[in-house]
């Protein structure tokens, strides 16, 4: 048997948590934010022109509440249904988002195909978390550009 399930549609997870000061003020995004944004639509751009399954496709935003609405209303601008995003409001870092999107689709027999997007710098930590998590599963991982420093990364 084959070690990955077959998939039947599509789940984009957006890595949005960060400490910036400026958005809890009521200010604009993070230029690394909306840079993951950035990924995050071609990346739905890229399913809808080549998955089959493109009509089964969910949007997951990881961020506090105002952030991640933020995020949410420029993903709609960019052409993402408001209907497939959904907010994850209580994972509050790389391992409980893993965890989550686990529970989320466990108990499915064809589990979507899910797109990580986080910074180019959690690659190392997003690998060594689904190794043993989403093994079986067919995950692909999208690095947005980040100029912050790696602890900095880290940290959040």
């Amino acid at each position: 048997m084959s070690e990955h399930r077959f998939t039947d549609g599509n789940l984009l997870v957006l890595y949005a948590i960060h400490k910036s000061k400026q958005v809890a003020a009521g200010g604009d995004l993070p230029d690394y934010i909306k840079e993951r944004i950035k990924v995050g639509l071609e990346t739905y751009g890229m399913i809808m022109k080549s998955r089959p399954d493109k009509h089964k496709t969910m949007v997951m935003i990881v961020g506090a509440r105002g952030p991640a609405e933020k995020v949410k209303q420029e993903l709609v601008k960019g052409g993402i249904r408001d209907e497939i995003i959904a907010i994850d409001t209580d994972s509050q870092n790389m391992a409980q988002t893993i965890s989550r999107v686990t529970d989320m689709i466990r108990s499915k027999p064809n589990p979507p195909f899910i797109y990580f997007i986080g910074s180019i710098w959690l690659h190392d930590i997003f690998k060594s978390t689904i190794m043993g998590r989403l093994k079986g599963y067919k995950v692909q991982f999208y690095g947005a550009l980040d100029h912050r420093p790696v602890d900095e990364v880290e940290r959040e």
